[in-house]
């Protein structure tokens, strides 16, 4: 019997709009946290990095400090190598008395210059609290990812959201739709969900006369799910960002 998922959010959805005055990823991203653990506005999350040369690598350190802890709570750090598709996770308690949490990595970089990595921190409900894109080289530098302009897209966002529902057929859907303003012919969007390692892309149109289109996951009787963290994106033909969100896929009970 294939197996039966639900969906759970963890992250708002983040759109172009947030990068319009910065170009920090942490910046953007922090604005559409749902932790009901560590609630942002009261327990800020800090964070840390830095990198030393070691052999053939580096030693990266990330750290990550909770401010206003009222008792003890659990933090899962995550690293996700995009170029090898690699990814590890270290489990860490933070209390009142050690609100400050490190974990050491040792990366391989196999005769590369530099590499870079998406280091994230999320709460006991796998809901995201802080996420970093880390770019270091083999001298031990490090510097944050610069999400300029020329990565996000020119055309106008409307509608971006993300919803379980039913489709036609009825069947149990997480649907992400898009759509596009001010449009004048029709404009090619790519909506994508991808899990580590493997990515499925969908070309779509919006037009004036249909200025929104939508991508349908399956919960039910669907192969291509595993439990694990997902990425719901959309860009456009240039690959350039409109929106994106982050959900957590468990078995239903």
């Amino acid at each position: 019997m294939a197996a039966r998922f639900v969906a759970v959010p963890s992250l708002a959805m983040v759109r172009k709009e947030d990068f319009d005055s910065t170009s920090l990823i942490p910046e953007a991203y922090r604005r559409h946290l749902t932790s009901r653990c560590l609630p942002p506005e009261h327990s800020p999350v800090h964070c840390s990095v830095s990198a030393e040369a070691v052999g053939s690598g580096v030693r990266l350190r990330f750290s990550s400090k909770v401010d206003g802890l009222e008792g003890p709570a659990m933090l899962t750090h995550k690293f996700f190598f995009v170029d090898v598709e690699e990814t590890r996770e270290r489990f860490h308690v933070v209390t009142p008395e050690s609100p400050e949490v490190t974990t050491d990595l040792l990366v391989l970089l196999d005769g590369r210059d530099r590499d870079y990595c998406h280091a994230s921190v999320y709460d006991a409900e796998n809901r995201l609290l802080a996420v970093h894109a880390i770019v270091f080289d083999r001298a031990g530098r490090t510097v944050p990812y610069p999400f300029t302009q020329r990565y996000v897209s020119p055309l106008g966002l409307g509608r971006a959201d993300l919803e379980e529902t039913v489709d036609d057929t009825g069947r149990r859907v997480l649907r992400f739709t898009v759509g596009l303003t001010d449009l004048t012919e029709p404009t090619t969007v790519v909506l994508a969900r991808q899990g580590i390692g493997w990515i499925e892309r969908v070309e779509l149109t919006c037009s004036p006369e249909r200025p929104e289109v939508r991508l349908d996951l399956p919960l039910d009787d669907n192969p291509l799910l595993a439990c694990g963290d997902w990425v719901l994106i959309a860009v456009d033909e240039q690959d350039r960002f409109l929106a994106q969100t982050l959900v957590t896929l468990q078995t239903a009970s």
